[in-house]
């Protein structure tokens, strides 16, 4: 099977026609043909700023109208012509190279990550199959159509150049045309990835044309790695800036310097070194760096959107007159070679048709499936869809380059490169001027730009509070003894004018009412909105992270695509808090120490982190609420929602305080850290503005401040862990241990941080360690019983879990799982060993501590009311420990509570056989406490006041009394 032979994309030169002139013109006339097309860009934009003249379209005519003078009359434009050719002769994979990764990267940086994800499939689904289907559309339509001698791979060819939308002119016109967020974000980037999946399907029927003969497997093959090698090496470039930009702090100038670098090293290794779509690889590196655009803070974002917009307009000013240029020049070239002229323009129209009715059959096709993905689609919108696919600028490139390399009758002939120039100049002319013209007519024919009853009702209220400001300004301007002419200014106010009252000024309003919402779904976006603000402000304060504020907008988003159903914004947040499945490697022997605390811990902070933002962002939007709507019923709905997902929040945090201290502490630290230091540039800016200091003492205190501000960003304070000897020496049972026992401890045991949902061990196990609860919580999961019985305990700091089964010599009673981020300490088992060989009453006190853990796991309905440190105290002040030998009759009394810890006993009135670890039934006891044995299980009669137990093997029991618990 033949494969696809590897080349280099086939498109290098723009060439305008020869001429005697060009050959003497200085290039520095390419500077006044470039200077010239900026200026008109400045005329247009001013001219056109309060109109719906698509800008770009405008643009297209002129440099047509510049090329029709140069190329097509007997006047010449003088200096301006000739920098027009040198612009026209121009290679066109540098041109390319010099506009599209400005283009696209900052059409793919500009969009909204959450719409992207939200549209993603239906993106795909016309950029991947939809090229596809259109290519083979277009193609058969010129192949049975028109009257050329083409064969099939030539038609499919021309196909493959006029089936994508040009991302260059698309993403320009909805921007001129202000279209909803959701139809924007599907058709710029549905016009993103098909440019650069028909590029590589350019190039598959460009070297069929060629006669490079392929298999299906080898084409299937070289479409995938031609799409997903382009994003993987976006992918790349993009993960590796932005490690890059964490490095850098307050630095706008090397952000932007390194995103632009970046956007053009990406498109050149992918299309010149990997052969694959440079425009894709731009796409996805833009996405990349989208989803980071939220971590910069105020100033450098509105900085960063400056700076791309400024160059994306320049880029499409040159880019569009220059098309135009170049599309006039192949108007007049087929005049040349076609005589009736009329004929070739009709094949232009036909063509125009073709295209409309291909993308339309595309998108219905499709419609079902569109209508299922992301936010779903009407029909009003898929008209849209299909009447803004425009060809721009890298379609006349392809052409180009077909024209270039025509020439070979066999292959390519000269009159079928220059249809190509025509026909695809054509359809860049007609789709810019029809579709881009009439689509603003068709979005309002549609309805599509008109406010919803919730934005006038906004609107309405927006003009009574300016225009009772209006009426405080007058108040004051009154009691002042200057002369104006209140007609003169009230003249000015027309914004105002249909709200006010009065007809004469200074205006005078009786309406003093709340904004009324009736509708739920805008109260709450309202309200999510109003969130946002104040995340924005609590981040540009310094007191959460760039992480924190990229989950925290993310929320907002979700929120607000289910803002029908309530507030949700904290259902996403705590998805976000939760340790990922892959943390419990950071758990294991295998991941080192200091690896597992970084990544716990900084888990940790960030939660904590949006957990504080989410309650103070809350609290700022509910007050803002009720201070704009007042008593509005709905808003008391809103609120109270609110306040339910702030008490959910509050308790994520009072959790991690029991467990983990340290983090609250750290956090609190970084916070006040980061206020003090931002209050010290305040204070210097202020001593600035009054002169007292110059400016190098200025700069000099400022760069100091800087660097303690980049210092509190690269080494936050540090979380203290406690030691492993930090926790054995603070623990009560081990303070009453001799200090040799202290020391051997302290030396031979470990500390493992767990995330949560780690298993320390499992029922039945083979026991192997002894584990001590420095922080955090442990859970028991499975009954110790063989019957059925809910055992639901929690084990917090200072636990001893597993003493019990060393001290019994008994595997694992029940599973153990981490229940929040836990600091364990492990000690081996040989260890207890050693330790209880040493008598002096080691063993006495081994076995009081493990009845803490065992009273909680085998009565866990009694004890779980109570804390690991009451539990604790009953123990200490309020049981008594006995051994009794074979034989012996025990009696047990309602006023406590006995648990056989060792050995063997027989219920007097059911024989029933006990053996350890089992609790002793008395009447004060539910009956949903049993207790077991290897034989059987039995239940609390309920009815007496005292059991009596005969000793089958020696046995310890402990009794404590509750008659006072």
């Amino acid at each position: 099977m033949a494969t696809v032979e590897e080349g280099p994309l086939p498109y290098n030169l723009w060439q305008g026609e020869s001429s005697s002139s060009s050959s003497s013109s200085n290039p520095l006339d390419a500077v006044l043909f470039g200077g010239i097309s900026l200026l008109i860009g400045v005329s247009c934009r001013t001219l056109l700023r309060r109109t719906t003249i698509p800008y770009t379209v405008v643009l297209l005519i002129i440099g047509i109208a510049l090329g029709s003078l140069e190329f097509g009359s007997i006047y010449r434009l003088g200096k301006l012509g000739n920098g027009i050719r040198i612009w026209a002769d121009i290679d066109a994979d540098l041109l390319l190279a010099v506009f599209l990764p400005i283009l696209i990267f900052e059409g793919a940086f500009s969009m909204e990550v959450h719409q992207i994800k939200k549209c993603m499939a239906q993106m795909l689904l016309l950029a991947g199959p939809g090229v596809l289907i259109s290519t083979v559309l277009i193609g058969a339509a010129v192949k049975l159509v028109f009257p050329f001698d083409w064969n099939w791979k030539t038609s499919l060819l021309l196909g493959a150049i006029l089936s994508a939308t040009d991302p260059v002119a698309v993403v320009a016109l909805l921007k001129d045309l202000g279209a909803s967020k959701k139809l924007s974000t599907i058709v710029e980037g549905e016009s993103m990835m098909n440019d650069g999946a028909s590029i590589v399907v350019y190039q598959l029927f460009y070297r069929m044309v060629l006669g490079k003969s392929s298999g299906c497997i080898a084409v299937l093959e070289y479409l995938a790695e031609g799409s997903f090698g382009s994003v993987m090496i976006g992918l790349v470039f993009g993960m590796a800036s932005l490690l890059w930009l964490r490095l850098i702090y307050n630095d706008t100038l090397t952000d932007f310097s390194l995103a632009l670098t970046v956007s053009y090293i990406a498109y050149y290794t992918a299309q010149k070194e990997a052969e694959a779509s440079g425009i894709l690889t731009l796409v996805a590196l833009g996405m990349v760096f989208a989803m980071s655009k939220d971590t910069h803070r105020a100033g450098g974002k509105q900085s960063m959107h400056e700076f791309w917009e400024m160059i994306a307009y320049i880029a499409n000013t040159l880019i569009f007159i220059l098309s135009g240029v170049i599309i006039a020049q192949s108007i007049f070239s087929i005049g040349y070679l076609d005589n009736n002229t009329g004929r070739s323009w009709g094949y232009v129209f036909l063509l125009y048709i073709i295209l409309q009715v291909a993308r339309t059959i595309v998108v219905f096709a499709f419609y079902p499936v569109l209508c299922y993905f992301g936010y779903g689609l009407n029909w009003k919108e898929a008209i849209i869809i299909i009447w803004s696919g425009l060809r721009g600028a890298v379609g006349l490139a392809l052409s180009l380059s077909i024209k270039d390399a025509s020439g070979d009758p066999k292959y390519l002939s000269s009159e079928t490169g220059a249809m190509f120039v025509f026909l695809t100049g054509g359809s860049v002319l007609l789709t810019l001027i029809i579709n881009g013209s009439t689509t603003q007519l068709l979005l309002s024919l549609f309805g599509m730009d008109a406010l919803s009853e919730s934005e006038k009702i906004m609107v309405n209220y927006a003009k009574h509070q300016l225009l009772r400001k209006a009426e405080e300004f007058s108040r004051i301007c009154s009691g002042s003894n200057n002369p104006f002419d209140w007609i003169t200014v009230g003249g000015y106010a027309t914004c105002i004018k249909d709200v006010c009252e009065d007809t004469v000024w200074p205006p005078c309003t009786t309406n003093h009412g709340y904004l009324e919402i009736n509708d739920m779904k805008t109260m709450r976006v309202c309200f999510l909105k109003a969130t946002r603000e104040a995340y924005w402000s609590t981040f540009n304060e310094g007191r959460i992270t760039e992480s924190s504020i990229s989950v925290l907008m993310e929320s907002i988003d979700e929120a607000i695509d289910l803002a029908t159903q309530g507030l949700h914004d904290w259902n996403y947040i705590s998805t976000r808090l939760k340790f990922p499945g892959y943390y419990k490697f950071f758990s294991t022997s295998v991941c080192p120490p200091r690896l597992t605390k970084w990544f716990v811990l900084k888990k940790l902070q960030d939660s904590c982190h949006i957990c504080s933002a989410f309650i103070h962002a809350h609290r700022i939007a509910r007050q803002l609420l009720l201070d704009y709507t007042g008593d509005n019923g709905n808003a008391a709905i809103v609120v109270a929602e609110s306040e339910v997902e702030e008490l959910d929040a509050r308790k994520f945090l009072e959790n991690v305080k029991n467990s983990m201290p340290e983090i609250i502490h750290q956090t609190e630290s970084r916070q006040v850290t980061f206020s003090m230091l931002k209050c010290l540039d305040k204070c210097l800016s202020n001593m600035e503005k009054d002169g007292i200091l110059t400016e190098k003492v200025v700069l000099h205190v400022h760069d100091l401040l800087q660097n303690d501000l980049e210092k509190l960003l690269r080494s936050p304070p540090s979380v203290r862990i406690p030691k492993p000897g930090d926790v054995l020496s603070i623990h009560p049972l081990l303070a009453n241990l001799s200090p040799a026992i202290q020391s051997d401890l302290e030396c031979s045991v470990n500390s493992i941080l767990k995330t949560p949902g780690c298993t320390l061990y499992t029922k039945g196990s083979k026991l192997t360690s002894v584990w001590l609860i420095g922080n955090g919580s442990v859970r028991s999961r499975r009954s110790p019983f063989p019957i059925h019985c809910h055992v639901d305990s929690t084990y917090h700091q200072g636990s001893v879990l597993g003493l019990y089964e060393a001290l019994a010599g008994k595997p694992y009673l029940s599973d153990m799982v981490t229940d929040s981020v836990a600091l364990c300490v492990e000690i081996k088992l040989e260890l207890i060993i050693s330790v209880l060989a040493r008598g002096n009453g080691v063993e006495e006190l081994l076995w009081k501590e493990c009845t803490i853990v065992v009273s909680k796991l085998l009565a866990p309905d009694m004890f779980k009311k109570f804390s690991m440190q009451e539990v604790r105290s009953i123990v200490d002040e309020r049981s008594v420990m006995n051994t009794f030998s074979s034989q012996e009759v025990i009696e047990t009394s309602h006023h406590s509570i006995n648990f056989l810890l060792r050995g063997c006993l027989r219920d007097q009135s059911t024989k029933q056989l006990i053996e350890c670890p089992a609790v002793l039934p008395c009447s004060i006891l539910s009956e949903s406490i049993p207790y077991s044995s290897a034989n059987g299980t039995a239940e609390s009669s309920g009815s007496c006041s005292y059991s009596k137990y005969k000793v089958v093997k020696p046995a310890r029991i402990v009794r404590i009394d509750i008659s006072a618990v």
